[in-house]
């Protein structure tokens, strides 16, 4: 685990510094704790899944879960289940937990195509890191 990226994203969360340009190291500190945690990868158990993120003004990012095994990357992954379009902003926010994902998808500022139960289960799981992160 790369610990000072871990705590260098951590104080800009607390800070309320973090903005979508730190969205690539989030996806990887997110993978590395959600890899690393025996609680997560638990939640984790038999998700097999292709998440696609649309950051309508930023990059695209993608995770894969693969029987409790997550890894992330840049551009389009192929065949996704799940893809979430919204602003870097929002992103932020909801990656950080200052915004409510199932509020940002209320009020359109993010928006889903596909399975919908995948977003709930991630929704849940970052909550389980942002745990982690902020100690």
């Amino acid at each position: 685990m790369n610990e000072e990226l871990k705590q260098g994203l951590a104080k800009k969360i607390s800070d309320s510094e973090f903005t979508s340009a730190d969205l690539p190291n989030f996806f990887a500190i997110f993978c590395e704790m959600c890899n690393e945690s025996d609680d997560i990868k638990s939640e984790m158990s038999g998700w097999n899944v292709k998440l696609q993120f649309n950051i309508t003004d930023g990059d695209k990012l993608w995770l894969k879960a693969t029987d409790g095994t997550l890894t992330s990357g840049s551009g389009d992954i192929e065949g996704p289940d799940t893809s979430l379009s919204t602003s870097g902003d929002v992103a932020a926010k909801v990656f950080t937990g200052e915004k409510d994902a199932t509020s940002a998808y209320l009020d359109g500022s993010l928006k889903i195509s596909g399975k919908l139960s995948e977003a709930l289960k991630l929704r849940g799981i970052i909550g389980s890191v942002l745990e982690k992160i902020q100690g």
